[in-house]
Order: structure tokens, then C-alpha cells, then sequence
């Protein structure tokens, strides 16, 4: 009799956690559900970039409608705007170097180079035998 009770609470709390734990693993957050970004390693500064541009806005429209003199237009743009040529250089720089790195190429015949058994999965990455990568 406890041993059924035992197996019944413990299927009852699978069936209650299941779904948290599938929709955590499921919807990532950090994660886009068709693969990763071309341009996720930019994010950050792209985002650094945006706000700085949002802050010079804010600045833009306090000196517009009235609330700042020249004076302190100017000295409250200064570092936004020396901190946007920097975060633009780097933007750059992040930019050129992956444009020089080339990208991988996939052979399509394809043994494995280390154990040189021949890999009949078309879509294979690794080999099943050695684990060897397929990327050339």
C-alpha cells in the first residue's frame, strides 16, 4: 500500500513540474527559437550605442524646449558624445575582424580524418566513432 502511494505522489509531482521545467528549457530567453543571430556578438554594443543616442536625444529635447541654456547643453553632450566615437570605434573594430575570419566550409564526402572511418549520416557534425569535427 505505501509503495503505491509512494508511486502515485511521485508521478503527481512529474506531472506538476514537467511544464515549468519544458517551458524554462523551451523559451530561453537569450535565445531565438530559429538559431542563433549573425549578429549576437554585437548586441551589447549595439545597445550601448542606442542608449547613448537615446540619452543625446533627451539632452536635445531639455535644450529645445527651454530648460537648458547653451552653456549646459554643451557640457552635458561632451561625454555622450566622446563615449559614442569610442562605443562607434568599437563597433568598427568588432565589425572588420569577423569580416576577415573566413567561415568554415562543410565537406560533402566525408571520412573522418582522424580514425578515417567513412560517416554515412549526410548531416553529421562530428564523427560517431572518434568525434572528430566534419568542419574543414
Amino acid at each position: 500500500m505505501d509503495f503505491l502511494l509512494y508511486l502515485y505522489c511521485l508521478l503527481f509531482g512529474i506531472i506538476l513540474i514537467a511544464p515549468f521545467v519544458l517551458f524554462y528549457y523551451r523559451f530561453r530567453l537569450d535565445e531565438s527559437p530559429f538559431g542563433k543571430e549573425e549578429g549576437a556578438y554585437l548586441k551589447p554594443i549595439t545597445e550601448k550605442k542606442s542608449n547613448l543616442l537615446d540619452s543625446l536625444k533627451d539632452i536635445r529635447s531639455d535644450f529645445d524646449s527651454g530648460k537648458l541654456t547653451e552653456e549646459e547643453f554643451q557640457t552635458q553632450s561632451l561625454p555622450y558624445i566622446e563615449a559614442l566615437d569610442s562605443v562607434e570605434a568599437e563597433l568598427k573594430e568588432k565589425k572588420a575582424n569577423i569580416a576577415i575570419l573566413p567561415s568554415p566550409k562543410i565537406n560533402e564526402n566525408w571520412t573522418c580524418a582522424n580514425c578515417g572511418s567513412f560517416v554515412a549520416v549526410p548531416n553529421a557534425k562530428f564523427c560517431p566513432n572518434c568525434g572528430t569535427g566534419r568542419l574543414a
